[in-house]
């Protein structure tokens, strides 16, 4: 079973959380669900979910890391030493990095992951990054690190993810809502 962890800190923004969460649980993967903080996160709408664990008490053994938007959530995560050394393990080891929202520019920014490589943001936060290449598509693939654009996007998101990590026949069950968990 592929395993992935999706961090979120106060502010994160709650369908970028809840949708790959979602999706990804109905396509058979594990998904913890990870504060760099205290258990019980409130994202920007006020939401308040508990989380599975804490940064400094997961293991390394994921297939990728999601890393949700949201403000301020995304520049809390991205205020992490931990977890930005936690993503460079990661990517060094060629796992996903899935980032949506702020968090392409301003987690995987600061971890110095998106140079020279393709990469969209919500709108504005890509003048945050030098050496790379900014796209308009609503999900860029690139390598190993996947990011996209916002809210409005995160179901397509979450299904390219599930694609990487499974294959188009699960990524396409799930658009069509034909997986045994649906």
């Amino acid at each position: 079973m592929k395993k992935v962890a999706i961090l979120v800190a106060d502010g994160f923004e709650e369908v970028e959380v809840i949708t790959p969460v979602d999706f990804l649980r109905r396509a058979g993967i594990e998904v913890i669900i990870t504060s760099i903080g205290a258990l019980n996160v409130t994202g920007c709408h006020n939401i308040v979910i508990h989380a599975d664990t804490t940064l400094d008490a997961l293991g390394d053994d994921l297939d990728g890391i999601i890393l949700p938007g949201g403000m301020p959530g995304a520049s809390n995560l991205a205020q992490s030493e931990m977890l930005i050394a936690f993503i460079r393990k990661m990517n060094n080891s060629n796992k996903l990095l899935a980032a949506i929202c702020a968090a392409p520019a301003l987690v995987l920014g600061k971890a110095r992951l998106l140079n020279g490589r393709q990469f969209t943001c919500y709108p504005g936060f890509e003048k945050k990054i030098t050496g790379a290449n900014f796209r308009t598509e609503s999900v860029v693939l690139d390598g190993n690190i996947l990011t996209s654009r916002g809210p409005g996007t995160a179901a397509e998101f979450a299904i390219l993810i599930i694609e990487y990590l499974l294959g188009i026949d699960a990524a396409n069950a799930v658009k069509q809502g034909t997986l045994q968990n649906w």
